[in-house]
């Protein structure tokens, strides 16, 4: 999550609100009363619904109305948020729910902690599939029963090859799972043969081949 956060108060004009988004190139500004406790959180897009049509008032008159309206006359006071000890997929879920750009996180009291942007979250995400390290990418096609992964990872841990990440991905194809290594190497073509050898599909980087003639069929 972002702690160095940029509030508002309830009753900051919006013209504030709106420099604010400008000039720190944020999308989200949660609202803060005297407390610190989170009362609720205005977009930019909030914002810019708000203002009138240019086309219809005359622009002395936009940025008086921008002055004279308080942050509370838009802001959403019923604001879905988290706390910093939930799972980061927990919090992906609510953004994917409720179709929102970003989470206020709170403790128990209500005091705002930070926020949780989309941003943030896909930056979590890459950093845990090991995005952010060099590494080579193998789909492996898993037989759905117990014990086949971690035959497959023991066979990538004699070749003394560190593993960065696995993901199982739920698509299964030919009725098998898909792994998805991350493997600490440039050149994993001894891990891919073993692979292989012990009778696993292997993709270097990927399967799509494979999914691409079962679709095809």
């Amino acid at each position: 999550m972002t702690r160095a956060l940029h509030t508002v108060r309830p009753d900051d004009p919006l013209a504030h609100a709106l420099r604010l988004t400008r000039a720190h190139r944020v999308r989200h500004l949660p609202v803060v009363g005297e407390d610190g406790k989170l009362v609720g959180i205005v977009s930019d897009r909030d914002i810019r619904l708000a203002m009138p049509s240019p086309l219809t008032v005359a622009d002395p008159d936009r940025v008086d109305y921008l002055e004279r309206t308080p942050v509370s006359a838009i802001m959403t006071s019923e604001v879905i948020t988290c706390s910093g000890a939930d799972p980061i997929e927990d919090a992906a879920k609510l953004l994917y729910r409720h179709r929102i750009g970003a989470l206020p996180v709170t403790d128990a009291s209500g005091t705002l902690q930070g926020i949780l942007s989309e941003t943030d979250l896909l930056y979590a995400m890459v950093q845990i599939l090991g995005g952010t390290e060099p590494a080579s990418r193998l789909e492996v096609a898993l037989p759905d029963r117990p014990g086949e992964l971690a035959r497959a990872v023991s066979l990538v841990a004699k070749h003394s090859v560190n593993i960065v990440s696995v993901l199982v991905s739920p698509v299964r194809v030919q009725g098998d799972k898909t792994v998805i290594f991350h493997l600490g190497t440039i050149d994993p073509r001894e891990v891919v043969g073993a692979l292989e050898a012990e009778g696993f599909r292997v993709g270097w980087p990927s399967l799509e081949e494979d999914v691409r003639a079962f679709l095809s069929r």
